[in-house]
């Protein structure tokens, strides 16, 4: 590939991690939105969730027992 002397054209663009998006309503009183960010995953038994519209954060308990 030539090099641009003119520094006119880009090399690569770094592009940023496509946020994971579900849909569930918002915790936070007056907010509407149905679309939660997935913030953090991980060994921890609680899972994070940022509302698309408001940002409000809320955790979710996962895992656990089940009596059958």
């Amino acid at each position: 590939m030539p090099i641009d002397p003119t520094g006119t054209k880009p090399g690569v663009v770094p592009t940023q991690p496509e946020l994971e998006t579900v849909n569930m309503k918002c915790r936070r009183n007056g907010c509407d939105s149905i679309r939660a960010i997935i913030v953090a995953i991980g060994a921890s038994p609680v899972r994070m969730y940022r509302c698309a519209e408001c940002s409000h954060m809320w955790g979710i308990n996962i895992g656990g027992s089940v009596n059958l």
